[in-house]
Order: C-alpha cells, then structure tokens, then sequence
C-alpha cells in the first residue's frame, strides 16, 4: 500500500476532479487507489491510497512508481492549465496596479502564447509538461506529502521567473496594441467627420509603397505615398501608416484593393475605413500593377482571391 498528501489552495474543486478522472487510468494499470478530502483552513488536502489489484499483484517499489507517476502527471497538468494563469495574474496584481482586471486577463492570455511560442527560453507547452511532471515525480519519490502552490514558489523559481518575464513582455504588447486601437478610432473618427472628395480610390502596389488611382486608372493629384516611403521607412514609418494618411487626405467613399494585404494591414485599413474597403474581383482587371489578375511572382498563376468581398 502506498498513500500520498497533495493539497492546493487555488485550485482545489480542479485538483479533486482531476484526481477522479485519473482513477480509471490506475485501475487499468493495476491499482485500487481510495480518496480521501480534508480541509485545514484554505488549504484542502487529498489524501490518496493505492493498493494492487488481487487479479494484478504487484510488488511495493513497482506500484509506488506507478501511483506516483500518475499523481505527479494530474498535478503538472493542474500547474500549466490553471495555475500558470493564476500566478500571472498576481505577478500583475503585485507590479501592475493599474491593470482592471478585464484588462488583466488579456495580459495574461498574451503571457501564455509567449510561453508557448518558446520566447526567454522556454519550451513547447508538450515538453515543457514532461519536464515539470518529471520533477514533480522525483520530489514524490522522497516526499508523501505536496502543496501544489508551495512546490511552486520554492520548488520551480526558474519557472517563475520565466512567467513574470513573459508577463512583462505581454504588458509591453499589449499597451501597444492599446495604443495602436486607440489612434486607429481616432483616424475612423477623422474619417467619418469629413467630407468625401473621392467617390473611388483604386490602390496598387508600387514597388516598397502604394499609388493611388481615381477610377479612370490616372494617379490622383496629391498622392504622396510613394515618394514618402524611401525616405521615411528608414525613420521607422510604415508603408501602410503613409497609405492610410493619403487615404484620409484624399476622403474617398470607396477603397478599391488591387493586392492581397496582409492580415493586420487588413484589419487596419477595415477598422479606420469601415465599409469602404473591398478587393478587386476582376480577373480581367485593366488596373497596371493589380496583383488579382496578374501571375504571382513564382509563376503558379494569378493570386488566390480568397476572402474578397
């Protein structure tokens, strides 16, 4: 027989239900394990107990390493699918105030997907499981008794300090993308008090920026996009923050795209420009420069118009 104390104070509703959910893989592997919940004040404490099935004997060693496994395996799933968020949210609370919690927990969401796309070093969500279960497995190999929250915080400081890392990171983005939403309602808002003075505006690509054209395919008087971009791309201005400049300059009621942008130079041009933005849909286009009818550059034929309106 073999009995083991894992206790949580964050996440104790999870920890048993997960316990439960893992009582048929034991049983499969030969262990009759009961549970048993108390609760010492915040804390509530599980006490597990396996024992061999009499149609599986096994000896001490081999199901204390089976039963401890499968605990150490409930616990690192418990860790990284709830209380990741749990300790970033009060690596926030602690050093970012100012953070509401709405906000809050899209800071956190932006932590996570750092973590798992491997930024300060850490691992793919699959390897970086194995690594803490392994831990988690060695400390019960010597230990019947764990607090989740307490083998983190003494247990796992690396791991900690790669989650107030990307905590800080994912506060970064996230008042950018604040900042970003915030100017583009002040340019829909530009937008929508002026006067059009274009009915159409028909934009190509042109080398490293864009020419806009009225819809007699003539270049509109005042267009500055492409004479701008050499000269200010090295400054740090996009070629698309110029294209939505001459946009608002020119007011036109219809934008007409003769590309395929990019996913957030989409988003943008739809956000400030709402309604007035579609693609060309004419394969027979007689716009010079349209990329919706031409072959691409790798000559497999003419860009798919997939998602045009």
């Amino acid at each position: 027989m073999d009995c083991v104390h894992i206790g949580s104070y964050l996440a104790a509703d999870s920890l048993r239900r997960r316990l439960f959910n893992e009582l048929d893989g034991m049983r499969a592997q030969g262990l009759d394990v009961s549970v048993e919940i108390k609760y010492l004040g915040g804390l509530t404490m599980i006490e597990c107990m396996a024992s061999a099935r009499p149609e599986r004997p096994l000896d001490d060693s081999e199901l204390r390493s089976i039963f401890r496994r499968r605990l150490a395996n409930v616990v690192a799933r418990l860790i990284f699918e709830e209380l990741e968020k749990s300790f970033i949210l009060e690596t926030l609370r602690h050093r970012h105030p100012e953070i509401d919690d709405n906000e809050a927990g899209e800071v956190s969401g932006y932590a996570i997907a750092i973590l798992n796309d491997g930024i300060f070093g850490m691992l793919e969500p699959a390897i970086r499981l194995s690594e803490v279960a392994a831990d988690i497995e060695a400390y019960l190999r010597d230990s019947s008794l764990l607090v989740v929250e307490g083998f983190v915080r003494f247990r796992m400081r690396e791991y900690l300090d790669e989650l107030r890392s990307s905590t800080e990171e994912a506060i970064g983005k996230f008042v950018a993308e604040r900042e970003r939403k915030e100017f583009v309602k002040l340019l829909k808002y530009f937008v929508d008090v002026q006067e059009e003075r274009q009915d159409e505006v028909h934009v190509v690509r042109d080398g490293a920026g864009f020419e806009l054209k009225s819809a007699d395919g003539t270049p509109i008087e005042g267009d500055y996009v492409a004479s701008l971009a050499a000269d200010l791309l090295g400054d740090g201005i996009e070629v698309v923050d110029l294209l939505i400049s001459a946009l608002i300059t020119v007011a036109p009621r219809k934008v007409v795209l003769h590309f395929e942008p990019e996913l957030e130079t989409a988003d943008t041009l739809d956000s400030v420009f709402e309604g007035r933005v579609i693609k060309c849909c004419n394969p027979d286009c007689g716009f010079s420069g349209c990329e919706m009818r031409i072959p691409n550059r790798a000559g497999k034929g003419p860009v798919n118009p997939i998602g045009r309106r």
